[in-house]
């Protein structure tokens, strides 16, 4: 079951790397570019930023080799400009897409994105544009997946379910604030020994502490969930 920045909406499949993007909106910048000292809100993003400095230092060692400066030196201007942009960019290519394909870079974070509309959607949390406006009573929201979750209010759908009571709740987050009541549980209890695991994540590493023969032949991670989701 994926988890929801309340934030921003953004999906994470885990707790860990939920609770890393809130760091973002709290405005945590703990990790420095030991290149230029700027500063990041995780390792990924830090991690990112660093390879900028790597396709500017590869760029040179190659625009800078015997080879090329003799190529070079037989061009027109015009055709050594064009050259060099070229080669420029596939280095830049090459090493983006070594590290995964992340070329986009948030100017406020320095988190990085596959595409350009992900980068604009996520802009927003910054910038505090809201164009997904509610039809039913004009609340605005920056991203359309909030906008989904809003309309529930007026709809009165409530498609997360309590397992423990059957309570339900209209998202996630209410549901998670819901089941604490209950003793302070967590959104997963294990099936062999009722321990509480915060997370997906970390529920699939509790299992890995049974013994084989202690897992019942039908078992299935969906058993672990506190609550139900009809989404």
């Amino acid at each position: 079951m994926a988890l929801f920045c309340l934030l921003c909406g953004k999906r994470f499949q885990a707790q860990p790397a939920l609770q890393q993007h809130m760091e973002v909106h709290a405005g945590v910048r703990s990790y420095i570019c030991s290149e230029c000292n700027r500063t990041f809100p995780s390792h990924t993003a830090l991690k990112r930023h660093i390879r900028s400095h790597t396709v500017h230092s590869s760029f040179s060692q190659l625009r800078d080799s015997d080879q090329i400066t003799l190529f070079m030196s037989s061009l027109h201007d015009i055709c050594k400009s064009w050259v060099m942009s070229k080669l420029e960019m596939e280095v830049g290519r090459g090493l983006r897409h070594e590290a995964g394909d992340h070329p986009y870079e948030c100017e406020f974070c320095g988190s990085c994105f596959r595409d350009e509309s992900t980068l604009k959607g996520h802009k927003r949390i910054h910038t505090g544009e809201k164009p997904y406006e509610c039809n039913g009573c004009g609340k605005k929201f920056s991203l359309k997946h909030q906008l989904e979750t809003h309309y529930r209010v007026h709809t009165g759908e409530k498609p997360f379910e309590c397992k423990l009571c059957h309570q339900r709740s209209r998202d996630y987050s209410a549901m998670i604030k819901h089941l604490r009541t209950h003793n302070g549980a967590s959104p997963y209890q294990c099936t062999i020994c009722l321990e509480y695991c915060p997370s997906l994540s970390s529920m699939q590493k509790h299992m890995k502490g049974h013994k084989p023969e202690d897992v019942p032949p039908d078992w299935r991670i969906e058993k672990t969930y506190l609550y139900l989701c009809y989404v």
